[in-house]
């Protein structure tokens, strides 16, 4: 409720109830809005662990296509023999 006139300000009656309701209205936001944060804060680490076993899973995966190219390569220079004795 504004009681207001032309010449002075507008005044707005504030009482210990409305004030107290102010700081429930904010520490409850305030709430909200912490526990919102946190909850991103664990989706970015669930992310973050996800990226970490990929990166460690694609190294596994690297040093075993190299042990397969030294296998493959050696099997391809038996073969290669084995052409050129049958040629």
């Amino acid at each position: 409720m504004c009681l207001c006139t032309r010449r002075d300000r507008c005044v707005v009656p504030f009482t210990g109830l409305s004030f107290r309701s102010l700081i429930d209205t904010y520490k409850s936001t305030y709430a909200q809005r912490r526990q919102h944060t946190r909850d991103r804060l664990d989706k970015i680490g669930t992310g973050l662990e996800k990226v970490e076993e990929a990166l460690r899973f694609v190294a596994e995966m690297n040093s075993e296509l190299a042990e397969k190219e030294k296998v493959l390569d050696a099997e391809t220079a038996k073969t290669d023999d084995a052409l050129k004795l049958v040629s």
